[in-house]
């Protein structure tokens, strides 16, 4: 992977130079990432528990993973184009109120709007609408959002800036599967969707009155021609090597995760509960909330030993782990772990024998997340010019929304396919087919960060 010569890249508008980043103090870490808890949350419940079961309702079962697929892959093309839009045009933003806060604050009031239509919608075509607005709007606040940080954590705080936003993301994908599964569960869809407008709401005040933005104004005046931000946002990363070598392992990785997150309730549902969703939503939650929960407690001590051991390690370890998780529901049609211990876990958990074994699966997988989430921002942050951080962090967001649109299009189409081909490795066929792709993406992923030559060293 090269970078084109250096005359293909348009000019970027170049910010005046600011006063060195003063420490920050945890209380402003915290406010720092209390919105990113929010966002959590948001993509979680909606991704994980609220639309695979509203896409199954409107759509019926038969049909389910190509629902999924089209209306993920419809929502998240615009947030692959439009974050990094909206991160280059906070870079060159000026108001009395900073660069970044008044496209979160915008931002964020629109989702509550769409978030609404979401959750009246009737049928399957309102609801592709509905998301897809959605997402233009949340994008809107994120791609800012993500270049708010570098704006203000002075270098040596990178790691620990890097384990409070894994630890956040990580508190907000927990929240949402466990508090958005419960809701959903007791309450229904409109109660869960309004749990999420009320911590964005939190979340959103709680960053923009609990932090101080830099004012840093522009050299030229404005925001410059549209056309020139949009050329600007797509072709100024190519000129850095070690920014794509580390979106291309991003990519990839968390196309193994989302596959996860996006079919383990159709995965209980099929294999264990013949369509109940009620219980297939209580495994679910178990699984997830166990593969969060162990990053959780991961992240921070993995976010500290990266600033000695360097980033690189912490990443292919992680897929690693996370891969060895894959495995473990790959083969899940079988019993391998001693039948008196597999039977008094089954028993404790209120799930069948071989429900209960994945949950060995949720304890690698959350390994792997947590020592990959301790230490992605932090070497994002590493390797892009931080003049021009919501530029590259939005533009980052083509590996995290992308991976959505891919793994969930494929997968899903996959899915459908193989399941109705019949059983493979006792389980129905298409989660075989889908788990052993989404394990060789974890294992290339897992590779591809291996060329990156800047960044942390210890």
């Amino acid at each position: 992977m090269s970078a084109p010569p250096a005359a293909a890249a348009p000019a970027v508008l170049t910010l005046a130079p600011a006063a060195p980043a003063a420490k920050l103090s945890r209380p402003q870490f915290l406010a720092l990432v209390a919105y990113w808890v929010a966002i959590g949350y948001l993509w979680q419940s909606l991704g994980t528990l609220i639309l695979p079961d509203v896409v199954e309702r409107l759509v019926g079962g038969a049909a389910k993973g190509t629902g999924l697929s089209v209306l993920e892959g419809i929502g998240t093309v615009i947030a692959i184009v439009w974050q990094p839009v909206a991160g280059t045009l906070s870079d060159r933003t000026h108001t009395r109120w900073g660069r970044r806060r008044p496209y979160l604050v915008g931002g964020t009031a629109a989702d509550l709007l769409f978030l609404v239509g979401l959750a009246l919608a009737g049928s399957f075509w309102p609801l592709v609408v509905a998301y897809t607005f959605l997402q233009f709007s949340s994008n809107t606040a994120q791609g800012p959002y993500q270049g708010l940080a570098p704006d203000i954590v002075p270098e040596e705080q990178r790691g620990t800036a890097s384990g409070f936003y894994g630890l956040a993301n990580l508190l907000g994908i927990l929240s949402g599967t466990v508090g958005g599964g419960l809701i959903l569960a007791a309450a229904g869809r409109p109660a869960a969707v309004a749990s999420i407008m009320a911590l964005l709401a939190l979340g959103c005040l709680a960053t923009v009155w609990g932090v101080k933005e830099p004012v840093r104004p522009l050299r030229p005046g404005g925001v410059g021609p549209f056309l020139g931000v949009v050329r600007s946002t797509f072709l100024t990363p190519l000129d850095h090597p070690d920014f794509l070598w580390l979106m291309a392992s991003r990519l990839l990785i968390l196309m193994g995760v989302v596959g996860i997150q996006s079919f383990v309730l159709y995965y209980f549902s099929d294999t264990y509960f013949h369509g109940s969703t009620r219980a297939a939503t209580g495994a679910t939650t178990g699984l997830v909330g166990a593969v969060i929960l162990i990053a959780v407690l991961v992240t921070w001590p993995a976010a500290r030993l990266s600033d000695r051991i360097g980033r690189k390690p912490l990443i292919v370890l992680g897929g690693l782990l996370a891969a060895a998780g894959v495995s473990v529901l790959l083969f899940s049609g079988y019993r391998w772990l001693p039948e008196q211990l597999l039977n008094r876990l089954a028993e404790l958990l209120a799930l069948p024998p071989l429900a209960a074994q994945t949950l060995l699966a949720g304890v690698l997988l959350g390994l792997g997340f947590g020592a990959f989430m301790s230490v992605d921002w932090a070497y994002i942050t590493d390797v892009i010019p931080i003049e021009h951080a919501g530029l590259f962090f939005g533009f980052s967001n083509i590996a995290t929304a992308g991976s959505g649109v891919i793994a969930r299009f494929v997968a899903g189409l996959l899915l459908d396919h193989f399941n109705a081909r019949g059983q493979l490795l006792n389980l129905p066929g298409g989660y075989p087919v889908v788990f052993a792709l989404l394990l060789a993406w974890i294992l290339v992923g897992s590779l591809l960060v291996l060329p990156v030559q800047r960044g942390h060293h210890p």
